[in-house]
């Protein structure tokens, strides 16, 4: 992804902030420029607009673009009259993916066809959106503007990144608040899930929460994770995992579809069980993993399907009940398997949370592992799914 922007001096707009960063600009997305757009019969590679609104709304909204999951930032959410492409940004936990939709201006006449895309590190992205706010807001500065709501949000997002403060804050992004305005009762659930979760696994389990009551989910964290050790051990899961994670190693930028399924047929080695074999409930998949006969469903609770918590003595699973008869031997046995799914493919966490988001990192990867373990969709789709890779989400969704 690279930018250029032309400055053009002596603009007509009315604020001095979008007088100064008035500018011809051009957007690369993998090669190919997407500000590149008709009006009319005339082409034209570049779009001549103030840059102001876009700093602004980059500042304000940076902790909801890199906190929330399973949503979307378009760049026409920060226009403020002027015809831009629909840049959609979002971010996933691990990739940074931004794309060109093609989008058309009725009245106006203007299409922009271009639907190129690009996938990059969380680290890249940040660059280059920090080369960008750095050229508006330097533009402002040199044109003698200062004090903008935009350089003050900016710094103050920057000192943020830079402290101990970002993983509230991208908290609070996952839930779609602005964290230097957010209320008490959205603040206090945010720092009793800090209790329990760390990193990915924190804002996963933040953004899970969006919509429900997060103190009643809290409260159902920290109950199970007390519950008999009996009730949610699988003990031989640690060492199956330990063996799938050095057959399958991480590969650089590798796709959470990828990663679950490498992982997945790494550990059908490890059981020395061959592709053909599925499991007829989540207690057959438990018991092979050494689960109990006491091995225990939790009692229901929305923003969550489970819960994968490492202890002293090995991994626990602690699956919650479902309501749907019709639903739940499949969507138990899928469920448990993403569970098992998180800790071959993430080692590194103690507590984990699999939940109903899509296009967060690790919950991609628990899906796709759990197509491969536990398939419960007839076969010719899932021969399918694994060709295609994330294509089986969308099939999968209502069975969790």
């Amino acid at each position: 992804m690279k930018f250029s922007a032309d400055w053009i001096d002596e603009a007509v707009n009315a604020a001095p902030e979008e007088r100064a960063t008035v500018a011809d600009l051009r957007l690369w997305l993998s090669g190919q420029n997407v500000t590149t757009h008709f009006a009319g019969e005339r082409a034209a590679d570049y779009v001549t607009i103030a840059l102001y609104g876009i700093a602004h709304g980059l500042a304000h909204d940076w902790w909801t673009l890199f906190g929330g999951r399973d949503r979307t930032v378009s760049l026409m959410r920060f226009r403020s009259g002027f015809l831009v492409p629909d840049i959609r940004m979002s971010f996933d936990g691990a990739a940074f993916d931004v794309y060109a939709d093609q989008h058309s201006y009725q009245n106006e006449g203007v299409r922009f066809w271009a639907g190129a895309g690009e996938t990059m590190s969380r680290r890249d992205a940040e660059t280059i959106l920090d080369d960008l706010m750095n050229e508006i807001l330097g533009r402002l500065e040199r044109c003698g503007i200062s004090d903008t709501s935009a350089t003050l949000r900016w710094a103050r997002v920057r000192s943020s990144r830079e402290s101990d403060e970002a993983q509230f804050c991208e908290a609070a992004g996952a839930l779609g608040l602005d964290p230097y305005a957010i209320d008490e009762m959205s603040a206090a659930a945010i720092q009793q899930s800090e209790n329990l979760f760390q990193n990915e696994a924190l804002i996963e389990f933040i953004a899970g929460a969006r919509h429900v009551e997060k103190t009643k989910l809290v409260d159902w964290v920290e109950h199970v994770k007390c519950r008999s050790r009996y009730k949610s051990h699988v003990p031989e899961l640690k060492d199956i995992a330990k063996q799938a994670q050095a057959h399958a190693p991480v590969r650089p930028s590798e796709k959470a579809w990828s990663l679950g399924y490498r992982r997945a047929r790494a550990m059908r080695k490890a059981f020395g069980i061959g592709l053909q074999h599925r499991y007829r409930s989540f207690r057959d998949l438990a018991k092979s993993l050494g689960a109990s006969p006491a091995y225990e469903i939790a009692k229901k609770i929305d923003g969550i399907r489970a819960l994968r918590h490492d202890q002293a003595n090995g991994l626990h699973i602690h699956l919650r009940s479902h309501s749907g008869p019709q639903e739940t031997k499949a969507s138990y046995l899928f469920t448990f398997a993403r569970a098992v799914g998180d800790a071959v493919c993430f080692p590194e966490a103690e507590l984990a949370p699999v939940n109903d988001l899509h296009s967060a990192h690790r919950q991609a990867a628990g899906r796709a592992f759990a197509a491969d373990v536990a398939p419960y969709l007839p076969s010719f789709i899932t021969g399918l799914c694994s060709r295609c890779g994330p294509s089986w989400t969308g099939l999968q969704t209502r069975w969790g």
